[in-house]
């Protein structure tokens, strides 16, 4: 049952030396702090507005207590955005003694979640993404409402007879196997969570289990923080009646899954004789506000199986640790419904990892029209014109995978009662491994692969001969060079699989795709025989897949692993998801880590906060909230990537020609990035051409600055007149108090600054590198009114607005008290081009401790810029015939370098990996003429390319080296 549920993988490359950028982890659906962005398919009620939920670093337990996390920058950004009643979602929660359970699977820690309320008027996005940089939390995300999930469909006639669900899955064959497990243990407990039960019901009081612990008293006798919860909870309203109020759902999957079987009365629930547990969680408006919370109390009351015939387009970090919790640390499996959309998306909590995720299907097999589809899908059961109890005391019909799923619960539970020692994850696989094919129902490319393993059979799961169940439950995926995954790259991918059911004796694993973009180069590897529960992984023996020439940017290619076993005629299949060709690259060789965008974007990839590393100064948190390019020619006519008039979305004006792209070995500075984006998908376009590069230097005095440089071409047919090229940068300097930024303008080094006010506050700048056209400065005040300068409060930031702050000069920003949220745009012109001629502007993006220290990078930068392209890499002191010699080459150990030198000179010899980063000087001293020879031991170094770089009388030369052990 587990799977990688649509791994959508980015692996960047970065070099802090506390980040991996090839780890191997099972958290599939990390959310990566500062990088959040509510999914397009999430709407307005979807969440809880102005509600978030936050989960501390384990390292910073020791400043958390029940309603307080004692940290100055969160105290100070928890009162800037007005929160309240900061609360431990789970207070009765402690912390697992071990991180993994002896299957080596990851347990969950739910002990250090938190949930907030805030009053300022802030979107949730840039609220979560502030929280996020103070580097203090797992993950900040939104509280998610979960909707039912069902189609209402009125009863005519009431009666067994009617429960076609129990032929069709077989139930009743499984129930005619023996009188005892096969009709389920009155001790494994179902819970359903939902929207409330009616515990009155004929068919469903006998059916409820029983807290005896805790018998009402008005006590809480069991200690176990729930007053008198003898027959369930009610979480919503935080009482011990889980009797629904607004909406009847929870009573007609009650009843689906466990409702009394052979009472004379009603119809039959698919769990027989197996008990259920009510949990209500919706709150006194039928809102699914404890959802998730109702998941955590189901597992921590002895619940084997939980059903959640809800869910929505919204899943994050909190989700799948709640889900992890329940079914790692409490041996409980979760059911949930795929959803009712009738399109392919993912839909939470089914498609998280370790859920059985139930697609719906109609009385012949086929699938319904109101049920989702997806990779995610395990399996399908009957979910139309189903059957069940519902208020008051009487039944109904109703449609929808809400109703699949708890038929799903119900077998599940019967599995349980049947084999008692079989795990959660085992349950789910076993009803994976024992399901009928309905894939020739559903013919046709739209569906294949995308309705799990078919439509539960219950007698085949009890009966059916034990065979192996396969999952990938790890990944791993390098290009062994700079992880960007670009064309020509040779993808590496490795994983760890765990055997669930029976052994195997000699699986063979199979990669294969039907991408056009992706050639497979080893497809197969063999995993041999895996005991039960045990592990073994293909890390000697990777699949390995190139990316072909003409893959578009940022595509998704699903890959297929097919297991077979020959001796025990097992075969199964897998999916996953990786994108490739991701436009941007990350720059991280010195103290700053930025990101660069193949369209002009910096410091992100995409709207709040998302894909990059922002504007990290010294490793401490992002000081940016995003920047790029704009180009204007007019009031009206505009091009750029920043933020634009609609619900402070950025405009998408630029479009990359040539994906932003790492130079390797690097030729001008440390690191060389290399791109074109023109802005022809405008109408109407200016238009321009932009051929943009990057700079970044690791050596002493140049650790501060990264260098972006655009040359500007006409491509149209009329001449460009008035034209102004600039950065704007909206800075958030000290994450917590990004209200107290003040900018400002430094004539005499051309450069725009912002800083925090406080006591020893970071400053940020950019600074005019090219001399073409004058400097231009606008410093904007983020707050409403403007200021006195634009007011990107009143309709956004137009295209006038954007002409004006590249155009003309405000010194000044945030000079009211200690300051407020500030922009600054930094710009040169007017620039007048001909048809098919350029011009060319420069900045350098800065980061410093003080002004007079990012003076002294910006004079620096300066000096790097004007020497740029004075530097040639061949030098007269080096014998151009035999400069540089190294061998062997490919090396597995050793590798002699010889350097012939023509005359007296200063030599430094350096070794780097393909990241810029580098791995050791190997020699800096002055060297006489002739021959001199070098001996490196390369044992300490991983598989791949790296480069050395050999520097004589300030001349460089470049020289790759492979190492293959």
């Amino acid at each position: 049952m587990v799977k990688i549920k649509q791994l959508f993988i980015a692996i960047i490359a970065v070099a802090f030396s506390t980040f991996s950028v090839a780890q191997t982890t099972d958290k599939d659906f990390k959310t990566s702090n500062a990088h959040f962005k509510m999914s397009a398919h999430i709407k307005s009620g979807d969440y809880i507005d102005k509600r978030v939920i936050i989960k501390v670093k384990s390292q910073y337990r020791s400043v958390c207590s029940a309603n307080t996390i004692e940290d100055a920058l969160f105290k100070q950004l928890y009162t800037n955005v007005g929160g309240s009643g900061l609360t431990k979602k789970f207070p009765h929660s402690f912390s697992p003694a071990n991180s993994v359970n002896r299957s080596g699977q990851y347990l969950a820690d739910l002990s250090l979640i938190y949930e907030f309320n805030y009053s300022a008027s802030v979107s949730v996005e840039k609220v979560i993404n502030k929280f996020a940089a103070l580097q203090l939390f797992e993950y900040v995300e939104p509280h998610y409402i979960p909707h039912v999930c069902y189609s209402p469909y009125t009863p005519n006639d009431p009666g067994l007879l009617f429960e076609y669900s129990i032929i069709n899955i077989r139930a009743d064959s499984a129930w005619g196997i023996n009188t005892t497990t096969a009709r389920g243990d009155t001790n494994v407990v179902i819970g359903i969570t939902d929207t409330g039960t009616e515990p009155t019901h004929s068919d469903l009081k006998n059916q409820i289990k029983h807290n005896y612990a805790d018998i009402p008293d008005g006590s809480d006798n069991d200690g176990d923080g729930y007053i008198d919860n003898f027959g369930g909870w009610d979480l919503g309203e935080n009482d011990n009646d889980p009797t629904w109020t607004m909406s009847q759902h929870g009573v007609h999957t009650s009843g689906i899954a466990a409702a009394s079987v052979d009472n004379a009365i009603g119809m039959a629930g698919i769990g027989f004789n197996c008990k259920f547990l009510p949990v209500k969680i919706a709150d006194a408006i039928g809102a699914l506000t404890f959802a998730y919370e109702g998941i955590t109390y189901a597992a921590d009351h002895g619940c084997a199986i939980i059903n959640c015939s809800w869910g929505g387009a919204g899943g994050g970090q909190f989700g799948q640790d709640v889900i992890t919790y329940a079914t790692i640390n409490k041996n409980a499996l979760v059911v949930a419904a795929a959803g009712n959309n009738y399109s392919d998306e993912l839909f939470y909590p089914a498609s998280y990892k370790y859920v059985i995720s139930v697609a719906n299907t109609r009385s012949n097999d086929s699938l319904s029209v109101s049920s989702n589809y997806n990779y995610t899908v395990d399996v399908c059961a009957p979910g139309e014109s189903i059957y069940s109890t519902y208020p008051t005391d009487s039944y109904s019909f109703q449609t929808g995978t809400s109703m699949a799923s708890p038929c799903v619960a119900g077998a599940a539970a019967i599995v349980k009662s049947f084999y008692p020692s079989y795990t959660a994850l085992q349950i789910g696989e076993r009803l994976k491994m024992t399901t009928d094919n309905i894939y020739p129902i559903m013919s046709g490319p739209v569906y294949a692969n995308k309705l799990g393993t078919g439509r539960i059979n219950l007698y085949k799961a009890l009966t059916q001969p034990l065979s192996p169940s396969v999952v990938m439950t790890q990944h791993n995926i390098v290009d062994n060079n700079d992880n960007n995954f670009v064309v020509a790259d040779t993808l590496r991918i490795r994983g760890n699989y765990t055997n669930y059911l029976a052994p195997t004796t000699n699986l063979i694993a199979t990669l294969s795709t039907t991408s056009p973009y992706i050639n497979i180069l080893h497809a197969t590897t063999t995993l041999g025989a895996i005991a039960t529960l045990a592990a073994t992984d293909n890390n000697t023996d990777p699949f390995q897949t190139k990316i072909l020439p003409g893959a578009p940017k940022n595509q998704a290619v699903t890959f297929k692993i097919t297991y077979s076993d020959a001796a025990t005629s097992y075969t199964a299949s897998e999916f996953f998801t990786v994108i490739i060709n991701i436009d941007y690259i990350n720059i991280a060789i010195n103290d700053i880590a930025t990101t660069v965008n193949g369209n002009g974007r910096i410091g992100y990839n995409m709207d709040n906060q998302v894909g990059g590393l922002g504007f990290n100064y010294k490793n401490q948190g992002t000081i940016l909230y995003d920047a790029g390019l704009m180009i204007g020619v007019s009031t009206s006519q505009v091009s750029d990537v920043v933020r634009g008039v609609s619900g402070g979305l950025s405009d998408a004006d630029f479009k990359a020609v040539v994906s932003a792209h790492t130079i390797t070995p690097a030729t001008f500075s440390d690191f060389d990035v290399d791109g074109i984006f023109n802005d022809s998908s405008v109408s109407p376009p200016i238009p321009v051409v932009v051929h943009h590069k990057a700079f970044a230097w690791s050596s002493v005095g140049n650790r501060k600055f990264v260098i972006v440089q655009y040359v500007i071409s006409n491509s149209g047919t009329a001449p460009l007149t008035n034209l102004y090229a600039g950065i704007c940068a909206d800075w958030d300097i000290n994450a917590a108090t990004y209200g107290s930024n003040r900018a400002s303008f430094d004539a005499a080094d051309k450069m725009g600054y912002a800083y925090y006010t406080g006591a020893n506050g970071t400053y940020a700048g950019i600074r005019l590198l090219t001399n073409t056209a004058p400097v231009v400065h606008y410093a904007i005040d983020n707050l409403p009114g403007g200021g006195g300068g634009v007011d990107l409060h009143a309709g956004g930031f137009d295209s006038n607005e954007k002409y004006t702050t590249l155009s003309t000069n405000r010194t000044d920003a945030g000079v009211a008290g200690n300051g407020n949220d500030v922009l600054d745009v930094v710009s040169s012109g007017p620039f007048n081009i001909a048809v098919g001629d350029s011009i060319k502007v420069a900045f350098a993006l800065i980061a410093g401790d003080s002004l007079a220290d990012l003076k002294t990078s910006a004079v620096n930068a300066q000096i790097k810029y004007d020497g740029l392209y004075t530097t040639t890499v061949l030098d007269n002191a080096i014998n151009n015939s035999d400069i540089l010699a190294v061998y062997p080459n490919p090396t597995n150990g050793e590798s002699m370098i010889n350097i012939n030198i023509r005359e007296n000179a200063t030599v430094e010899l350096k070794i780097f990996n393909l990241l810029g980063a580098e791995i050791k000087t190997i020699a800096s001293e002055k060297m006489q003429p002739g021959m001199h020879s070098l001996l490196y031991s390369t044992s300490n170094l991983s598989n791949g390319l790296y480069y050395y770089q050999l520097i004589v009388n300030n001349k460089k030369y470049i020289h790759k080296l492979i190492v293959n052990k």
